[in-house]
């Protein structure tokens, strides 16, 4: 019986620090539509696209990201940054890639006075580079949508 893939088997780096995440998500909104005539689909009309990238870090892998904060003099500052997430089964694997993601604080702290929960944090991070998204080394957008960029 093969071993399938899980959340366990994935290695995640921002930039080229690794980091452990208790949740990780990557998002791409593909803003393709039917075109229809006389209320019937004929074809297809290319949209925006966006993908974004959601971590959940406890606190000790949320200090990783802050010493990028302090190098840089504000969470602000901190320039985009790539996101890898690599896993290999004897099933197969996965490789996802999301380039230029922009961090953005998102659930800063949710405590219980009572205690019993770990600190986590959540930090979304839009992608901002035309790079986009890989799977598997295969990008996502066609070469003639980032022509030129």
């Amino acid at each position: 019986m093969q071993k399938v893939l899980g959340g366990k088997d994935f290695d995640v780096f921002i930039g080229s620090s690794m980091v452990h995440v208790i949740e990780a998500q990557v998002k791409i909104t593909d803003g393709r539509k039917p075109k229809t005539v006389r209320g019937v689909p004929k074809g297809y009309i290319d949209g925006p696209v966006s993908a974004e990238v959601t971590l959940k870090l406890d606190h000790e892998n949320w200090l990783i990201l802050q010493s990028q904060a302090e190098k840089a003099g504000s969470w602000k500052g901190i320039e985009p940054f790539d996101v890898a997430f690599n896993a290999e089964v004897s099933a197969g694997k996965k490789n996802i890639e999301a380039f230029g993601c922009l961090p953005q604080l998102e659930d800063l702290l949710d405590l219980k006075a009572e205690g019993g929960d770990e600190d986590v944090t959540s930090i979304k991070c839009p992608v901002t580079s035309p790079d986009f998204i890989k799977i598997n080394g295969v990008p996502y957008l066609t070469a003639d949508e980032v022509r030129d960029l």
